[in-house]
């Protein structure tokens, strides 16, 4: 009993959280909710399936995940000793839990809470119909959510749809296949979208019908490609296929309808494209209070960490505006004037020596600062103060030479101070342009190249980049690069390497960036700084190992992935 005690005081503590009226506090103290009283009362209930929203996290801090975009050539993890040890394929049995900050254990509590849930709710008459079953349909979505997190990080994994006991000995639960654990998320998603509301009518950050449809969309085409494909079954992209087209058809969530208005859509002040985010206020932000993305993300000269820096294979991702990529030597490309005539999404996505971004601290925009002082390089007397040797906490200084604007909060500090300077950028789990995407990526293997090239010139065409003209290899090539940059720290570049099985062309490569320095008024420019040269690649890194405490205790009914 002691066990869902504290699992139903945890829905208690987010009712608190999300608010409460003078009448639900009145009603009988709060550490003395029974499980009949959860049930029972739509308040309760309500706030038991947000406390289970909660779960999925996100990696503005402080609700259990890292932003995976450091995992990746990508990006590079400045702080975090824990998560190189990915990148230098040193995961082992004992580690693997710190990349995932303990998901296994996490999703399969939550998934508890789920089962919970449905096994209490069998047959409620005390609940309005509809909106329990609204709440059935956001909590299948849930488990679903959960299922899919475990099956991109661990391969095959339990299917459990009743809430065991927590702290038994002995739970006894082989694997379940890639595909069967699949094909349970699309079951759940089916059933939601029968159960959930449209978007139009879904309370904002609330799961919808198309949330499932695009949950369900994501997972098939996962499904279908290389890494749990390997035979290349055509029944898999069609099913793909059509699920991400329901996607793309969707009529009340729309597409980028100006180019320069791309960023808007991270730092919440657009909602165009938005599917299901995760939102947040003042009173409810990033990491509870006091820091959150722009702590994470800003460079050293607005007293920010820059935990997660763009390498420069990220940066020579972005073409330049008339669509041929910086290693073309017909692009026009000039390595001592690189930021200019470049793909609208570079300058609203990366901070780079000399782009205008507001200073929160002395209230002005100005130019990025990266460059040291070229007679003096290890002083601070000429140093930018976003450089290595800034006058302002160098420690905190890019490695790469660039910092992430993409998803920062512009005009609110690094630190809030719990109110008006809070971070409060959403966090997006489903946008309408990813969907235009993997739809292409279906087409193209299904032998449709001329619709594929609709779908990705959609996307590029939102933001003014022209059209690609490419087929075969070169299409596939340039599908790729569209996907990598427009979805850049969106935690799916990670994904995307693994089921593509494209790791050693991926991370079996130092991770670099760039030098700045200036002299009188000239900015030179040097590149191929290596930032990380430990990087290399094992294709055990497709999948994280089972935590061992896990194996034991199911007797050694769970194998263990490859490699560990």
């Amino acid at each position: 009993m002691k066990t869902r005690v504290f699992v139903l005081a945890s829905a208690v503590t987010v009712m608190m959280l999300v608010g409460c009226s003078k009448d639900f506090l009145e009603r009988k103290p709060l550490t003395s909710f029974s499980e009949v009283d959860v049930f029972a009362d739509p308040a309760l209930l309500d706030a038991y399936v947000l406390g289970t929203y909660r779960g999925m996290g996100h990696p503005f801090g402080g609700d259990g995940s890292d932003f995976t975009e450091g995992l990746t050539d990508n990006a590079y993890f400045q702080h975090n000793d824990g998560l190189r040890e990915y990148t230098s394929a040193e995961t082992n049995r004992d580690n693997g839990e710190n990349i995932t900050r303990n998901l296994w254990t996490s999703a399969y509590f939550n998934i508890r809470r789920i089962n919970i849930f449905f096994e209490k709710t069998v047959g409620n008459t005390t609940i309005n119909a509809a909106r329990l079953r609204q709440a059935t349909g956001e909590m299948r979505f849930l488990r679903a959510f959960f299922y899919a997190k475990l099956l991109k990080w661990y391969n095959g994994v339990p299917i459990v749809t009743s809430s065991f006991p927590l702290g038994q000995s002995d739970y006894g639960i082989p694997r379940n296949t890639a595909d069967e654990v699949t094909n349970f998320i699309v079951a759940q998603c089916d059933s939601a979208v029968n159960e959930l509301p449209a978007f139009p009518n879904a309370q904002r950050g609330r799961i919808s019908k198309e949330a499932a449809m695009a949950l369900k969309a994501r997972v098939l085409l996962y499904a279908a490609s290389p890494l749990w494909n390997p035979t290349n079954s055509q029944a898999k992209w069609i099913r793909a296929r059509d699920a991400n087209k329901a996607v793309v058809d969707i009529s009340s969530v729309g597409l980028l309808s100006s180019p320069n208005r791309y960023v808007d859509i991270f730092n919440g002040k657009n909602n165009e494209e938005v599917i299901l985010a995760r939102y947040f206020t003042p009173n409810n932000a990033h990491g509870g209070g006091e820091w959150g993305v722009n702590l994470w993300l800003y460079p050293n000269g607005f007293n920010g960490w820059g935990t997660v820096t763009p390498t420069q294979d990220m940066v020579d991702a972005y073409e330049l505006t008339n669509g041929k990529l910086p290693s073309d030597p017909t692009s026009g490309y000039d390595r001592q004037n690189p930021y200019v005539n470049r793909d609208p999404r570079f300058v609203q996505s990366v901070l780079y020596n000399g782009a205008l971004f507001f200073d929160p601290n002395n209230r002005v925009v100005r130019p990025m600062e990266y460059y040291r002082d070229k007679a003096n390089p290890t002083s601070s007397v000429l140093a930018g103060r976003e450089s290595k040797n800034s006058p302002i906490e160098p420690w905190n200084s890019s490695k790469t030479g660039y910092n992430y604007r993409k998803y920062t909060d512009e005009g609110k500090p690094a630190y809030g101070d719990k109110g008006a300077n809070e971070s409060i950028s959403p966090y997006i789990y489903f946008r309408k342009a990813e969907f235009f995407l993997n739809y292409a990526e279906c087409l193209i293997a299904l032998g449709n190249e001329p619709d594929a090239r609709i779908a990705i010139n959609t996307v590029r065409a939102r933001v003014n980049m022209p059209p690609i003209t490419e087929g075969g290899a070169d299409l596939v090539a340039r599908y790729r690069n569209e996907r990598r940059v427009e979805l850049a720290m969106e935690d799916l570049r990670f994904d995307d390497i693994r089921r593509w099985r494209i790791g050693p062309q991926a991370l079996n490569k130092p991770a670099t960036g760039v030098d700045v320095f200036k002299n009188g008024n000239i900015i030179e420019y040097v590149y191929n700084f290596v930032v990380d040269a430990r990087r290399k690649w094992d294709d055990k890194l497709y999948f994280l190992p089972i935590p061992f405490s896990e194996i034991q205790k199911s007797n050694g009914k769970l194998e263990q992935n490859p490699g560990y």
